[in-house]
């Protein structure tokens, strides 16, 4: 944010010609040494009315180059780095008038140089003053010096040779102004009249001092407002500057402007401030170190003075980054800086994105780590903002602009992070809330793109605590594919994709191991229904796929299994002619009938009555034999013979006993003295 530049007081020498009979020709001048010694103390006072600050140095220089053979040096003036834009520079030595004037002038500052009006020579010292007025150049917004009513903002310097110490400065500040030092060491004070007093006294090295103060008094603000659209409708934005800065207003109104469209284009989702945004001009007093703010709560936007069209853009996109979308502040200053820099390349606004130096690079933290707001070191702070940058740029190289759309849309609608293999099916929705942005994040960016993100969570995001959950993930994501590749065209229900959406895999391992298990028994299913040539029926696959346990499903599938079995036993035994004997014990009795029904109950989904049917099928077969002796011996232990069930009945034959004594075959045409009664 300041620059700080060199400022080495530059001493003008002059050689002197050695006068003396002794010598016949003068010796050849040369320059004098560095050996010009000057103490000050400068007094800054800020005259924000006036839009200056009025600068007096009270300096003290003395000649300590030691005289060289056959002559003596000696110092006519000195010269000053003081800061740039500088007016009304005037000298002084008592009551004399010095000559001082501007040797030249950058941007960073002006080389002033101050005659003494006498020769310095070894050993003594001069003593003068000069001021001069540091004004308000305008121009750029981030510019060192601002002096106004609402701000008065500038760099102090110490003034002095190299090395030397006790310097000092005195800064006074008027009342009614809050004065924050934004670099360096000074003590605060008061002076008459509440004005603010900030000193800093026996400087070891005037060259190496430098602070900056900036002094904030706002007035009235002057507000304008932009209508911006956007393909959700027009929005309002209102600008508050300070009244008395109102090309701050005009450049921040076309940042806006020209940047929330291309915000919302970029980021996909619809504009996300219920009411009208503000954006306001601030200074340290409200900022502190930062640049921007937003307050999600208020609606608003904290922009510094001298914030650059990046920063604006930052804390724009804010209005979608911010805890509603992803808890986690890392995530929200990565996509704001992403989105903030990318929309002000395209509107062409100026602005310098974070970058990751190696001297930030040595700050490094997890992002996971990374603390609140004013807790963490500085440069660690800076490593956490430019490492979040960094890791956004690196996540959008493989997910692209419409996989963000994707991912940030899903968020948006609260869909869960696992979602089923139905096309054309509504999104399900749900996440368990102990779930946190990292997680999350991860979670969707690889469910809706396709590509794997580990990798930089492990390089850039978890912490060592957390990099066993990330094992435990993977482990889990790739036993969820084996379990879903084992499910072929069945569903894995809500629960299991809950589940594992919400990291709980401990609980997932035992949901997978039960869904596998009914897998298994589904498949035994299939094969024994093929070989049966029945159609499998839908009882397990809607238990399987909408349970939230899979109790249900096992049950239904063992009890599918055992209607199987009997099934397969039934039309086994049925399969068997019958003998004469079951033949009469099947008698009103039809078990093929009994297992035709089981069979289908059993593609009905109702097991249970398929296993009860086939099983008092098979019974009947089974028992048939006795049941057949049982009729027989009702009418006497006479046997009957079946001349054939496709008869529909039973023809009965008379033929003779046979004595004992007979061993030949009867004559068909010998008459039979009795008959077989019928039973």
């Amino acid at each position: 944010m300041f620059r700080s530049v060199a400022r080495p007081l530059v001493a003008v020498a002059a050689a002197a010609l050695v006068g003396g009979i002794a010598f016949v020709a003068p010796p050849v001048a040369r320059a004098a040494p560095d050996g010009l010694q000057v103490v000050t103390h400068a007094t800054y006072f800020v005259l924000p009315a006036e839009k200056r600050i009025h600068v007096t140095v009270e300096a003290r220089a003395t000649n300590l180059a030691p005289d060289p053979p056959g002559g003596r040096y000696y110092y006519t003036a000195a010269r000053f780095s003081v800061q740039a834009a500088i007016r009304n520079l005037t000298a002084s030595s008592a009551s004399n008038t010095l000559a001082a004037r501007v040797v030249s002038s950058s941007k960073e500052f002006s080389a002033v140089e101050v005659a003494f009006g006498e020769s310095l020579f070894h050993g003594a010292t001069y003593a003068f003053t000069f001021a001069y007025d540091i004004v308000d150049p305008g121009g750029v917004p981030n510019r060192d010096v601002r002096v106004a009513p609402s701000l008065v903002a500038f760099p102090i310097w110490a003034f002095g040779s190299q090395g030397t110490a006790d310097s000092s400065v005195s800064v006074t500040i008027p009342a009614g102004y809050t004065v924050t030092i934004e670099a360096g060491e000074l003590a605060t004070g008061h002076g008459p009249g509440g004005t603010t007093v900030l000193t800093a006294t026996a400087i070891g090295d005037p060259a190496s001092f430098f602070a900056y103060v900036t002094a904030e008094r706002p007035g009235a603000f002057h507000e304008t407002s932009a209508t911006i659209r956007l393909p959700d409708g027009p929005v309002t934005v209102l600008i508050r500057a300070w009244d008395d800065d109102p090309d701050w207003g005009t450049r921040i109104k076309g940042i806006v402007s020209r940047g929330l469209p291309v915000l919302r284009d970029l980021i996909g989702l619809s504009y996300q401030v219920h009411g009208e945004l503000r954006v306001e001009e601030a200074a340290s007093s409200r900022l502190g170190d930062y640049a921007g703010v937003y307050n999600s709560e208020t609606e608003s936007i904290d922009v510094r003075y001298d914030a650059d069209g990046y920063t604006t853009l930052h804390e724009t996109a804010h209005t979608w980054f911010n805890d509603n979308l992803f808890s986690g502040r890392w995530i929200a200053e990565a996509w704001a800086e992403y989105y903030g820099v990318e929309a002000g390349k395209r509107i062409g606004t100026d602005g310098q994105a974070f970058v990751l130096t190696p001297q930030l690079s040595a700050s490094r933290i997890p992002l996971n780590a990374w603390a609140a707001i004013g807790v963490e070191p500085p440069l660690t702070e800076e490593y956490a903002y430019a490492a979040s940058y960094r890791l956004a740029q690196l996540i959008e190289a493989r997910a692209g602009l419409a996989g963000l759309r994707e991912v940030w849309q899903a968020t948006e609608n609260g869909e869960s992070s696992y979602q089923p293999n139905l096309p054309g099916a509504p999104p399900e929705k749900g996440l368990a809330t102990t779930v946190e942005g990292w997680q999350r994040l991860l979670d969707l960016l690889e469910e809706r793109t396709g590509h794997s993100y580990s990798d930089l969570w492990r390089q850039w995001v978890i912490t060592d605590a957390q990099a066993p959950t990330l094992d435990e993930r993977a482990t889990a994501r790739a036993d969820y594919a084996r379990t879903m590749t084992a499910a072929g065209d069945w569903e894995l229900p809500y629960q299991v994709r809950y589940t594992l959406g919400a990291w709980q895999f401990g609980t997932l391992e035992g949901e997978l191991a039960d869904a596998r298990s009914v897998l298994t028994d589904r498949d035994l299913i299939a094969a024994a229904t093929a070989r049966l040539n029945l159609v499998v029926p839908e009882t397990v696959k809607t238990d399987f796929e909408s349970g939230t346990t899979f109790d249900h499903a096992k049950q239904d599938a063992a009890s599918e299994l055992t209607a199987l079995t009997a099934l397969q036993s039934a039309g086994t035994s049925l399969a068997k002619s019958p003998s004469a004997l079951e033949s009469v014990g099947l008698l009103f009795a039809s078990p093929a009938h009994q297992l035709e029904v089981a069979r289908t109950a059993f593609e009905q989904g109702d097991a249970s009555s398929a296993t009860r049917d086939a099983n008092a099928a098979a019974h009947q077969r089974a028992n048939a034999a006795d049941a057949g002796r049982l009729r027989v011996s009702v009418v006497g232990g006479a046997t009957l013979l079946l001349d054939g069930l496709a008869m529909g009945g039973l023809a009965l034959r008379r033929r003779r006993r046979r004595s004992k004594a007979l061993v030949g075959p009867v004559p068909a045409e010998a008459p039979s003295r009795e008959t077989e009664p019928v039973a």
